[in-house]
């Protein structure tokens, strides 16, 4: 217990300006839009995962303490969202722990996160893959390597056919 309050502690430290009040977790399984998903680690770590409501982010894959792997999620920002970009977004950053180092990247994780929705029959037909290429192609890109967002769907759609 004490290393969880420990993690809480750092991830409050670590994202300015938030109290604990504004941090849920960790949890180790959380139910995305109807689904339970959870994450492990490249390394076979069970990746906590944390709700920050004030995160400007969808989320982020870190290591804030002691190199033990999380995930934290706003629940803000992923509400503008379909069901399955969501639960994508969540493949996605559990992507950044699950790939082994050398193969950590944003394109990556994308391909990562797309393979896993459907192995898992999340997407199982054209409408539904039309519907996530569509809404995936109208985001922007980020300073941090996440590609434009028709250069992005593009990407996927290539993964998602291999």
């Amino acid at each position: 217990m004490k290393i969880i309050n420990t993690i809480i502690t750092v991830v409050v430290l670590i994202i300015p300006q938030i109290s604990l009040s504004q941090v849920q977790g960790p949890m180790y399984q959380v139910n995305v839009r109807g689904l339970p998903m959870s994450c492990t680690s490249h390394f076979g770590e069970p990746v906590a995962i944390f709700f920050n409501y004030q995160l400007n982010n969808v989320g982020i894959a870190t290591r804030p303490f002691n190199g033990a792997p999380a995930i934290i999620l706003n629940p803000n920002v992923t509400n503008q969202y379909s069901d399955t970009v969501t639960q994508w977004w969540f493949a996605h950053e559990c992507a950044h722990h699950a790939l082994a180092p050398q193969w950590n990247s944003e394109t990556n994780a994308d391909c990562f996160a797309i393979k896993q929705l459907v192995q898992f029959g999340i997407i199982n037909n054209p409408q539904q893959f039309n519907a996530f290429y569509q809404e995936l192609a109208s985001l922007p890109g980020s300073p941090m390597g996440h590609l434009p967002g028709p250069v992005r769907a593009q990407n996927i759609e290539h993964c998602a056919m291999q």
